[in-house]
């Protein structure tokens, strides 16, 4: 009796140690750390995964991380394998740094289950290293950057899609909305256009657009190896392009000083004409504010209309980033987070999900049904020309490097007598040697002096107000000729009304005459 009742508490006992040890491995949620994607990202991706967790029984976590911890918790939960997720959203330009590490799961003998030819060639681009045909992680949003407009402002001023189609027209049209004084209801002045300066991670993604337009690089690859091309004369165009917006007093050299959130908010707020920007501005105007969106503030009211980016002499090209979804390598129980990987980028949560936060689905078959949106239809056009960065380890500082660049020269425009061609060089020369440093590459024996530099910049601006000033002369011409043909009118009314004198005079002589 005593034999048995010792018996059931021993294994009473048992159960119990067993029980507290396994059952919190067992009730163990997987984990997905995302970052601020959009409207309310976080409560839309915990509604979509309760269909995960009643189709596997798997319990999820989401874990939001601002965009400005997330590189440092990253690195140091990949590197240290502690507090890892089972899957975590990178921004597209950080999967080859984290792979050249092999701190991510290589997916290649799930790529059958993964389907790669559903999504498009510009996303899948940023998914491995170039050069490498290990894939490493799956494309989740796009994010394309075009031209945004406060649609209101346009229609007041009669401004159509054909007058900002190319860089000169839009040059116009920005200086034809300055010129026009338009003002809100407080008398805040409405400006033509504006772009962040100031340390502002966005600063590749405004300026690389009008690089690339233009026929120019960041880069060259030269056999297997990749280059600084900075110093290159179409890279150089597309710079200066860029640069003419301050140099042309288009854009305020005080909104040099501001991030792109708060550009973002000068916008919103219906203060600037236009900006280039992510499509998610877009898609948050549809939803109210208590859901994170823009309904019913003033660009909400006022209305957005995307263009494509202005075309230079290479076309139009769009920057193309993003994010995707991979699975840390040091994760143990890989079987679950690939099916998790799995769910969350399935067509049907593609289109959810980005529906919520506004980025591009990277399915072919869901960018069909958004092509039937009006707005969303141009964005997703510019995916047939747009660009992706290098996909390389050293991107990463590079973008870093391009950052402080523009940083520089910002602080030499900010105040006209600080801004000289010798600076500009001097600066993109500098940086240009540190990137072949990064890269390891050899420097240029070859590079730009100078007055090879001086030449270039010289024509390229000159160039960019050729237009302007044909414009101006034809405007000339056009006055000269009113003007003679006004001369030739009146001379003709003149002559017209001393022959009429001459007649009355007759009549008037002849009739005394007759008296």
């Amino acid at each position: 009796m005593i034999g048995g009742c010792l018996m059931k508490q021993i294994l009473f006992f048992a159960f119990f140690v067993f029980f507290t040890i396994s059952t919190p491995f067992a009730a163990e949620p997987l984990t997905v750390w995302i970052m601020p994607n959009g409207a309310s990202p976080q409560e839309k991706m915990e509604q979509e995964l309760q269909q995960f967790t009643k189709t596997t029984g798997i319990k999820t976590k989401v874990v939001v991380l601002d965009w400005g911890e997330a590189w440092s918790r990253i690195s140091n939960a990949l590197s240290t394998g502690k507090g890892m997720p089972a899957v975590l959203q990178l921004g597209t330009t950080w999967i080859p740094y984290f792979a050249s590490r092999g701190e991510l799961f290589e997916l290649n003998p799930f790529l059958s289950q993964i389907d790669t030819s559903r999504f498009e060639e510009v996303s899948f681009n940023t998914t491995h290293i170039d050069g490498d045909t290990s894939i490493y992680s799956i494309p989740w949003f796009i994010d394309v950057r075009a031209i945004l407009a406060n649609e209101r402002i346009l229609k007041e001023l009669g401004i159509k899609a054909e007058d900002i189609k190319t860089y000169e027209g839009f040059l116009k049209t920005l200086k034809k909305i300055k010129a026009a004084s338009l003002k809100l209801d407080d008398g805040t002045p409405i400006q033509p256009y504006a772009f962040p300066g100031r340390n502002d991670w966005n600063i590749p993604h405004n300026f690389g657009p009008w690089v690339w337009s233009n026929g120019g690089s960041f880069l060259v690859k030269d056999s297997n190896s990749y280059r600084s091309n900075l110093l290159a004369p179409n890279t150089l165009q597309g710079i200066a392009r860029y640069l003419n917006f301050i140099l042309d007093s288009i854009v305020d050299p005080s909104n040099l000083n501001l991030n792109t959130a708060q550009i973002s908010q000068q916008f919103n707020n219906g203060e600037l004409a236009f900006i280039l920007n992510t499509s998610e501005i877009v898609m948050q105007t549809r939803y109210q504010a208590q859901d994170g969106g823009l309904q019913n503030s003033r660009i909400g009211n006022d209305g957005i209309i995307v263009f494509p980016v202005p075309s230079g002499s290479a076309g139009s090209i769009s920057f193309i980033g993003g994010s995707n979804l991979a699975i840390p390598a040091k994760y143990k129980n890989k079987k679950q987070a690939l099916q998790l990987l799995l769910f969350l980028t399935q067509d049907s949560f593609l289109d959810a999900y980005t529906k919520q936060i506004g980025f591009l689905p990277p399915s072919k078959k869901v960018l069909e049904s958004w092509s039937k949106d009006s707005v969303y239809k141009v964005l997703v056009e510019c995916l047939k020309n747009g660009q992706n960065y290098r996909s390389i380890p050293q991107w990463g500082e590079i973008e870093n490097l391009l950052g402080r660049t523009f940083n520089n020269i910002w602080v030499s425009m900010e105040m006209k007598d600080l801004y000289s061609e010798e600076k500009i060089y001097s600066i993109l020369k500098e940086n240009d040697s540190i990137i072949n440093t990064v890269l390891g590459a050899e420097q240029s024996k070859q590079r730009m002096s100078l007055d090879e530099f001086k030449t270039i910049w010289a024509s390229i601006l000159n160039e960019v107000n050729t237009e302007e000033n044909l414009s101006s002369e034809e405007k000339t011409e056009e006055k000269v000729a009113k003007s003679e043909e006004k001369s030739y009118f009146d001379k003709k009314i003149s002559i017209g009304i001393f022959l009429l004198m001459i007649f009355f005079g007759f009549i008037f002589a002849y009739q005394r005459k007759k008296k």
